[in-house]
Formats: C-alpha cells, structure tokens, sequence
C-alpha cells in the first residue's frame, strides 16, 4: 500500500512537472507564431512542420534549397520539426541581424561541425566565445602574418613540382594535391611542427578524410538527426571514434610541446630573418600555451578548428581559384602579368608584394562570390531583434543566411554567373548594399583567419601561375555543379589540366 502511494505522488508531481513544461513550450511556440505570422513560407504540419521538403537525395539537396528559397523575395520562415528557422534575403534584414549583439551564438546545426572540433572559436558562444577571441587575436596580426610568408614560399615551390608531374595529363588530381600541401601548411603554421611530419600529417589526413565523410552524411540524410538511427546503424560510434583519433594526434603534439620545450626558446621551423624586420615565425599553438587563460583541453579544441577550417577552406577555394583562370585564360594572363611586374620571373614573394597583388585579390574575391565555402550561414537569436518592416524576429529561433543564393542573385550582382574581378574595384563595392558579399562572413562574428587565408592563396597563387598555364574543361560557371559535403565542393571536381610556361 506504502509503495502505491509513493507511486502515485510520484505520477502526480511529474504529471505536474511536465504540464508545466508543456504549457511553458507552448507559449514560447506562440510567440513564435504570432510573431512570423505575416512571414511566408512553405506549408508546415504537426510534428514534423516542413522537414518533408528535405526527404530527397542528398544529391539533389542544393537544387531544392535554393528553387525554394528564390520561390520567395525578402524572407522566409521554415518550422523543422518544432523548431523556427527564419531565411533572410534582403540585405537590409540581413545587416541588422548579422550585426546585432543578439545574433552572436552559432545555431544548433553547427553541432555536428562542434562533435568534430570541440568547442573552438567556430563553434563557441557567449562569454566563452569572447574570452577565445581575445586570446587567439594575437596570432593573426600583421607581423605574425608576415612571418609566415616564408612557409608560403615553400608550399607555393612544392605546388608548382607536384603539378609539373601531371603536365599533360587530364583531371589533375587538384582537390588531392592541394588538399594534403594546405594540410602540412596547417599543421606547421598551428603547432610549429618539426617531429615527424610526414608521419604526422599521414595520420591526420587519413582520419580527416573519413571524419568529413560521415560529417557529410550526419548532416545531409535527413534520418540521421534522429540519434537512434545514427547510433543503430553503427555510424556513430565510428563517428566518434575518428574523431577522438583526430584529437588524441593534436594533443601528442600539444603535450610534448609543454612537456619538452619552453615556446620562447624552441626551435623554429627553417627560421630565416630574409624578410627584412619581420619576427620569427610564431605558431598558433604557441601562442595558446603562453596564455594562461585556457587549459590543455581548450588549447586542443582551438587546434583541431584552426587545422580543419583552414584546410577545408582553402583547398576549396584554391581549387575553384584555379579553375576559373583555367576557363577564363584572359584573366589567368593578366594575373600573370601582375605577378611578374610585382613578383619578378624569379625569387620568393615578399610580404610587400602582396599588397600590391590587387588583380590577383579581387580573382579570389570573385571566386569566393561564385564559390563560398558553404551555401548557408545560421545564427541562434538570443533576444528580439526588430528588422524593420513590422518584423520581429523572437528570441529562441535561428536566422539563416543562404550565401550562394546572395552571391549569385542578380537583383545584386548583374549578370551573377559571369566571373568578372572587376565587381571587387572599389568604386563598384561601394554601389553595392554593405551585406551582400560574405567571403569570410562578416560582423563580429567574421573569420579571424581571413588575412591568413588571403596572404596564404596570394603567394601560392604567385607560384602556381608563374610557372604553369591552367585550362579546364568547363566553359563557363554555369556548367559547374556544385555539391554539398562539410563545405561546397564541385560536384565532378575542377576538370583541370596544365602545362608548362
């Protein structure tokens, strides 16, 4: 009888508990509606709202998105299941929003990026985010940068000897050769490695690789959301286990450079002041370690970030870069051009040269409109923001930006599938409303790396042309398709091929 009646008090009290929980979703869900109640968007049901258009194949994914998206003008809602998504494509909206204090924490769907890397700055938010920035500021200013150049030189020389190998050949193997040379890049530049490099990055390339893969199949397949079907199918566990592999490689790494070597005096790699007053190169890594603020799991997390956004990012944008001045020849030669009359026929490129490698700047900027790293940008609403137009977007929901459809609208761009640098003159970016472009985002939330990336893909660029003509099988841009894996990616690869100047 004793134990009925606790039975019952118990039934009662997380009856209660759960009402309450209830009725509290459900006012939250009401706000919701009353506030996007004059937003369109496509037709939603219980439970499930309109998750139903993203049970296609993977495939086809992208297409859909955008033929969806560009069905409406300014915004769109879209309930995924009980969650409310907002889709901005007025720049106006999307300003207020991208710059607004309440828009600062990256949303839910960055989880899956977050599993891979841990909490670094990509994936972070709120104090914590802000505390990472402070810290990991330091090791992208103009100096640090500039020593670094170096490294750039060497990757840009051993880039041009790969491709030399495949003069003649169709279908260079671009997306493979940039990818392992951006990753060595990576790893020298994030932890100063010297200690069995080949050994090292042979290890992080092959779980990388398997680590993207089933990112992209978390992500894309729409029933692999749902935990139990991706714990059952076996894939989580596998999941989990590369990226623990991943992390235990980056924290050897990091546990001997604080074992073994004090970072002001270990040795740097191939350190030669030939730059004129330009500091030693100074690792991201030991950077991290010097500062007291964040321990050795923090320091791992902003590592694994470092190492796997700039390898991803850069390949693909390097991979694209190359591909349109393979179609574009005219460009390609006028680039040429610059980088002989900045660069010279022989010699590194110095960190002064960059500055005045401006065609070659407004290329990677053009490619970045046409090629951005991903198709969409989220932000998690943490207070209500007012966009204008009688529209308020509700504290609790997501704000998505679709970055391919913004690059590529011709209500922005005129005639958005031509490949033309020019877009990037000054003169012209000012005629343009300030959040149309997002090459490295923008906001306080944009990429801390974008002068590394940018220094990076001038020098190999400089390289690469110097010494070899590009061509591709692509005509134009619009008979590229894309794909979606962790990033965009063509779908049949850059169809590149090269010979010798």
């Amino acid at each position: 009888m004793y134990f009925f009646t606790i039975l019952f008090y118990v039934l009662v009290v997380s009856f209660c508990a759960l009402s309450i929980c209830y009725a509290e979703h459900r006012w939250k869900r009401r706000r919701w509606y009353l506030c996007s109640k004059n937003v369109p968007g496509p037709k939603s049901f219980p439970f499930i709202g309109a998750a139903y258009i993203l049970l296609i194949d993977p495939n086809d994914l992208l297409k859909v998105i955008t033929d969806k998206i560009d069905s409406y003008r300014d915004i769109l809602k879209f309930w995924m299941g009980n969650k409310l998504l907002y889709c901005l494509m007025n720049p106006k909206y999307i300003e207020k929003v991208i710059n607004s204090t309440k828009a600062l924490d990256k949303d839910c769907f960055y989880e899956p990026f977050a599993q891979m890397t841990g909490e670094g700055l990509v994936t972070l938010g709120g104090a914590k985010w802000k505390r990472h920035r402070k810290v990991i500021t330091p090791s992208f200013n103009q100096r640090v940068l500039d020593s670094f150049v170096v490294l750039f030189n060497e990757k840009g020389v051993d880039l041009v000897k790969k491709l030399e190998k495949h003069v003649g050949q169709r279908n260079v193997p671009v997306y493979s050769i940039l990818g392992k040379m951006i990753l060595e890049l990576a790893c020298q530049t994030s932890m100063g490695v010297e200690l069995d490099v080949e050994s090292l990055e042979r290890r992080l390339d092959e779980v990388l690789d398997k680590q993207i893969h089933l990112f992209t199949e978390k992500t894309l397949i729409l029933w692999n959301h749902f935990e139990v079907i991706w714990y059952l199918s076996g894939k989580k566990k596998m999941y989990q286990d590369y990226i623990n592999r991943f992390g235990s490689i980056i924290s050897e790494v990091i546990k001997k450079k604080i074992k073994d070597e004090k970072p002001n005096e270990q040795k740097k790699l191939g350190i030669l002041n030939n730059y004129g007053d330009i500091p030693e190169k100074h690792a991201f890594l030991d950077t991290l370690i010097e500062n007291t603020d964040l321990d050795e799991n923090e320091i791992r997390d902003e590592v694994n970030t470092f190492i796997l956004a700039a390898t991803e990012t850069t390949t693909n944008a390097l991979a694209a870069i190359l591909t349109m001045l393979g179609i574009y020849r005219d460009v390609q030669e006028e680039v040429y051009k610059e980088i002989i009359d900045v660069v010279g026929v022989e010699g590194e490129v110095m960190p002064q040269d960059l500055i005045r490698m401006e065609l070659t700047e407004r290329v990677i900027k053009e490619t970045l409109r046409l090629f951005p790293a991903g198709p969409v940008m989220s932000r998690y609403v943490s207070g209500d923001i007012d966009i204008g137009d009688n529209i308020i977007i509700p504290e609790g929901v997501s704000v998505a930006v679709p970055l391919l459809y913004i690059h590529r609208n011709g209500e922005i761009y005129e005639d958005p599938l031509k490949f033309d640098p020019d877009r990037f003159l000054p003169e012209n970016v000012a005629k343009r409303p300030p959040s149309t472009y997002f090459g490295f985002s923008q906001g306080p939330r944009s990429c801390i790396g974008s002068k590394y990336a940018m220094m990076n893909m001038k020098v190999i660029l400089a390289h690469a042309i110097r010494r070899l003509k590009f061509f591709s099988e692509y005509k134009s841009v619009a008979d590229i398709e894309l794909k979606m894996t962790m990033l965009l990616r063509m779908k049949h690869g850059p169809k590149v091929w090269v010979e010798k100047r």
